[in-house]
């Protein structure tokens, strides 16, 4: 699992005080001196032999990577110590997690090109190489999000996943909840980017759709160590990553200070569209939105406002419906199998109706304040 170069980039990653800046130091001067530059993705890679570093001194790393005598001794003194090292490649062969590293093939080429990239990836479920769709879009939004989000989430959420697009959040209670609950709903694929360990999932309430995401063909990152806590220090990090992700970020409900905005001003800094969504004036949930908006990001009321930003056309829009039922006859034949929550799957098999046209009708009704989703999910008469 662990080749050489594979495994000195892990312990470079585990090393206290060095951060992603240094360890791209090295590898940019092992790069440099076989003539690569290593922004752009499409060159293959040379050879390159990392674990000479070991046999480094500390006037070594002072000399050949620029760094003051204080850090060249921490690099030093951290490399001649492997018990983290060792025990964090216990936990990942025994947990069976993947790690992706910044040399390797399959690393996401939009995150390379981000300020300080992160030189590990750990990774839970399906890997990003055999993702569907390749392309990715952020969500961020309020934990506090209200059924107006779900609602725009949900339509936004299909039409995307229908054109091809692979959904990216921070698996935070609110928007990121629903964005990635949507997704999976949908048949898509999601990536759930935390700000803790993959053995320490924050929050915990989300700890079964995390389970779910994983089932469900999704999957797990984190750029930190297994057994991370949560730590508040560790958001910004993880808010970069889930902008450099997408091609875009979208904003759906911020109030006027957030971790969403946040993570919208990383994703410009690093040259990504931000859309966002408008809401009621007087709900503090638009506030964020609205002065993005102001501000210069694109303002969202259809899934064409996302689409025509990346010279595309709106499949849903040449999809013919097979399916021609009379608009009271589906109402009515879904209430009747409304007896207890279900699921979308369940129904969309009890009535024969194809899984997008029942979730239209669905969130038809949902306006109407006739049906509701529960927390779980499933579908109940209000």
């Amino acid at each position: 699992m662990f080749d050489k170069n594979r495994e000195v980039l892990l312990h470079l990653s585990l090393i206290k005080n060095i951060g992603p800046k240094i360890v791209l130091k090295i590898i940019k001067k092992y790069l440099k001196d076989s003539f690569i530059n290593y922004k752009h993705p499409e060159i293959v890679l040379p050879k390159i032999n990392l674990s000479k570093i070991y046999k480094y001194r500390i006037k070594d790393f002072i000399i050949n990577f620029n760094l003051s005598e204080k850090m060249a001794a921490v690099l030093f003194n951290g490399l001649q110590k492997k018990d983290d090292l060792n025990r964090e490649i216990k936990l990942i062969e025994k947990y069976k997690i993947d790690i992706i590293t910044f040399l390797d093939d399959d690393y996401p080429d939009e995150l390379k090109q981000i300020y300080s990239p992160p030189i590990i990836l750990y990774c839970k479920g399906l890997g990003l190489s055999n993702f569907k769709y390749k392309k990715r879009i952020s969500i961020v939004g309020a934990r506090k999000a209200n059924m107006y989000a779900r609602t725009i989430i949900n339509n936004l959420v299909s039409s995307l996943i229908n054109n091809n697009y692979s959904i990216v959040s921070g698996g935070a209670i609110g928007v990121d909840s629903m964005a990635h609950l949507a997704a999976i709903n949908f048949k898509g694929n999601t990536i759930v980017v935390l700000g803790s360990g993959l053995l320490c999932p924050y929050p915990e309430v989300n700890k079964d759709l995390f389970r779910n995401i994983i089932k469900s063909g999704g999957t797990l990152l984190s750029p930190f160590p297994l057994n991370t806590k949560p730590l508040k220090g560790n958001f910004p990090a993880r808010n970069r990553i889930i902008a450099g992700l997408g091609v875009g970020c979208l904003v759906i409900q911020a109030a006027k200070k957030s971790g969403a905005l946040i993570t919208a001003q990383f994703a410009l800094d690093e040259g990504r569209q931000v859309f966002a969504v408008p809401g009621d004036i007087n709900d503090e949930l638009s506030l964020g939105c609205h002065e993005l908006i102001k501000q210069g990001a694109k303002i969202v009321s259809s899934i064409d406002d996302v689409l025509e930003e990346f010279g595309e056309t709106n499949l849903d829009q040449k999809l013919e419906k097979k399916v021609c039922i009379n608009k009271n006859f589906q109402e009515n034949l879904i209430l009747k199998n409304l007896k207890f929550p279900i699921s979308a799957d369940e129904l969309s098999v009890k009535i024969g109706l194809d899984f997008n046209s029942l979730q239209e009708k669905l969130f038809d009704m949902e306006l109407q304040g006739i049906i509701k989703q529960n927390i779980a999910g499933l579908w109940e008469i209000i």
